[in-house]
C-alpha cells in the first residue's frame, strides 16, 4: 500500500449531504494525494425514514464499494463520526485501515432526550415526526419517530477498538461535548486526539489543514505498518 493514492470513504453528520462544506474543503487540501473520495448519501434521500441502522449499511456499502480499490481510510464528521466509531466498535471495518473523526457525535443518544425534554420526546412519538433543518436541502424537513426510537439501545460512547484513530474536536463545540471523545481516547490504545480552539463547525483554515494533516498522517502510518507486516 502506497503512502499516496489514498482510498478515501467520508460520513457526513447529520441533515447533511454529498454536497457537505468540510468534505468538499477536504478533498480539495488532500489534492492529487487523494485518488479516492466517496462520499455515500446516509438517508438515502429519504430524510423522513432515517434510521441508525441504514445510516450503518449505507456506510458498510459505501466501505465495501470503496474497497476495490484497496484499502479504505474512514473519515467520519459529527454524526458520521459517531457511526465510523461504532462500526469499529463491532469489528465491522476489516476494510479500513484507519479512521479520522471530526468532532465525533459522541453522547448523542442522551443529548436528543435531554434536549428535546419529557414534552418534546411525547410530541415527537404522537405525530410521528418532527421538523428537522436539512444542510443539504436547506430547508427544515420531517423526520420520523422511527429515527428517535432507533438510538434508544445505543451507548453515548461506543467502546473504542485497536483501529488506528485520528480525532480533531473543538473545545468551544456547541453542539458535541468534547469531553466525549476524550473519554473515547482514554480507553483506547491507538487514538490521537487533538483538541483545538474551535466551534462544532471546525471551518477555519487552520483546523481543516489539521484534519487534513491527520488523514495523510494516518495513511502514511498505515502504509508503513502494512509494508514491515510479514509477507
Amino acid at each position: 500500500m502506497s503512502a499516496a493514492g489514498m482510498n478515501i470513504v467520508y460520513l457526513h453528520g447529520f441533515g447533511s449531504s454529498p454536497a457537505s462544506a468540510k468534505a468538499k474543503a477536504l478533498q480539495q487540501l488532500l489534492g492529487s494525494d487523494c485518488q479516492h473520495f466517496q462520499v455515500p448519501v446516509l438517508d438515502g434521500g429519504e430524510f423522513f425514514h432515517l434510521t441508525m441502522p441504514a445510516i450503518a449499511e449505507r456506510a458498510l456499502s459505501a466501505i465495501t464499494q470503496a474497497a476495490v480499490h484497496g484499502p479504505v481510510l474512514l473519515i467520519g464528521s459529527s454524526l458520521g463520526g459517531y457511526v465510523a466509531a461504532w462500526l469499529a466498535a463491532q469489528g465491522a471495518l476489516p476494510q479500513v485501515c484507519a479512521q479520522v473523526l471530526i468532532a465525533p457525535a459522541f453522547g448523542f443518544p442522551s443529548r436528543w432526550r435531554e434536549r428535546l425534554g419529557e414534552d418534546g420526546v411525547a410530541e415527537w412519538r404522537r405525530d410521528g415526526q418532527r421538523l428537522f433543518w436539512h444542510y443539504g436541502a436547506e430547508a427544515e424537513l420531517p423526520l420520523g419517530v422511527q429515527f428517535l426510537e432507533s438510538c434508544t439501545e445505543l451507548t453515548d460512547v461506543p467502546a473504542a477498538t485497536t483501529l488506528g484513530t485520528s480525532i480533531v474536536h473543538g473545545r468551544e463545540d456547541e453542539s458535541v461535548d468534547w469531553r466525549g471523545s476524550y473519554q473515547y481516547a482514554e480507553n483506547a490504545t491507538a487514538v490521537d486526539l487533538h483538541l483545538v480552539n474551535g466551534d462544532h463547525s471546525l471551518s477555519l483554515p487552520r483546523h481543516e489543514a489539521l484534519i487534513a494533516w491527520c488523514v495523510r498522517d494516518r495513511w502514511q502510518r498505515s502504509a508503513t505498518a502494512g509494508s514491515a507486516a510479514p509477507g
